[in-house]
């Protein structure tokens, strides 16, 4: 049970790699300390919205050098206090992995898969207000908090006591922390959002409109797909309908570095009336919205159209026929 936890927190923690927040722009740093996984010992990756701006592991034979777009005197400056941080952060994360084994008794057959994560993020809003967040968990259970403003650790279990006073012992690099965590952070946030090209790349969503029919009522489903970056708003428009409870509406994605989500919406057979339904995509790609419509008229006279253009390019190719027949039988005359 222990392992199956453990293992989930692993899947949780990279699925996390993925995931942005949609209403801020957001600097999320991932770290990862593990044995017993077959997996880099560190592992650290830093995330603007959720494009990577920074990675690390410890198997890792030489530095990432500064990428051109940071390149500057104040970028460079940037890049160099990221890279000591991750140093710090490799050394912190060993000393808190092996504390926590210890005040946990996991020794023998019960230490052969453990793992330590933390999840630090600053976010800034739209409004310019900030802030900062930092949170440590060790084998799926909540293990430290980190108060930015009191400069404390806040232990979730008595088992995190000792680490807790570790880091609170060690004024330099609790000051080091703090100040990352109210300024540095923000500063690598603002460039990234200016100048990286993952970070403002974009993509148009493509949307589509699928129906199901069920007994008593019908299904409609918007499918949005290829888009990015990843934040995106969904919505239908129309009478009468209701949501469908059951389904999960993640942002899920791509194997391209895209994203994909859908949103479904139930019709209840008994309103069958000349009805639209418009499912409305908000992104960042395009200005204003996409709108595609589903519309029972729409429906029901796409078949008629269609046909009406076949028996006239038909009609149209009969006679070319018999034109040059005629002429062909003159000439021969």
């Amino acid at each position: 049970m222990r392992k199956a936890k453990i293992i989930y927190t692993l899947v949780f923690f990279f699925s996390l790699l993925q995931q942005s927040c949609c209403e801020v722009n957001s600097l999320t740093g991932y770290f990862l300390g593990s044995e017993g996984l077959g997996l880099p010992s560190y592992i650290e990756r830093i995330a603007v919205n959720d494009a990577t701006v920074f990675y690390y592991d410890s198997s890792m034979h030489s530095r990432t050098p500064c990428p051109d777009w940071l390149n500057t005197i104040a970028g460079q400056e940037l890049w160099k206090e990221r890279r000591l941080s991750t140093e710090d952060n490799r050394v912190a994360m060993a000393v808190a992995l092996q504390t926590a084994i210890k005040q946990f008794n996991l020794t023998g057959t019960l230490s052969d898969i453990n793992v330590y994560q933390a999840y630090g993020r600053c976010d800034l809003y739209p409004d310019g207000t900030v802030k900062a967040v930092l949170t440590h968990g060790f084998n799926g259970m909540d293990f430290l908090t980190v108060d930015i403003d009191s400069k404390a650790f806040i232990a979730s279990v008595p088992q995190a006591v000792k680490y807790k006073r570790i880091r609170e012992k060690d004024v330099v690099r609790l000051e080091h922390l703090m100040s990352y965590y109210k300024k540095t952070c923000f500063d690598y946030l603002n460039v990234s959002l200016k100048n990286s090209p993952a970070v403002n790349m974009k993509k148009a969503p493509e949307v589509r409109i699928f129906e199901e029919q069920r007994a008593g009522s019908t299904l409609f489903t918007c499918h949005v797909t290829g888009f990015y970056p990843k934040a995106v708003q969904v919505k239908w428009i129309g009478a009468d309908l209701q949501q469908e409870d059951l389904e999960m509406n993640d942002v899920l994605p791509n194997g391209d570095g895209t994203y994909q989500t859908r949103r479904s919406v139930i019709r209840p057979e008994e309103n069958t009336g000349d009805q639209h339904y418009s499912c409305v995509v908000y992104h960042s790609s395009v200005e204003g919205n996409i709108t595609v419509t589903w519309g029972k008229e729409e429906k029901l006279f796409r078949l008629p159209v269609w046909m009406t253009l076949v028996c006239i390019f038909m009609v149209a190719v009969v006679g070319l026929v018999i034109r040059c027949f005629i002429k062909s039988k003159d000439a021969v005359t």
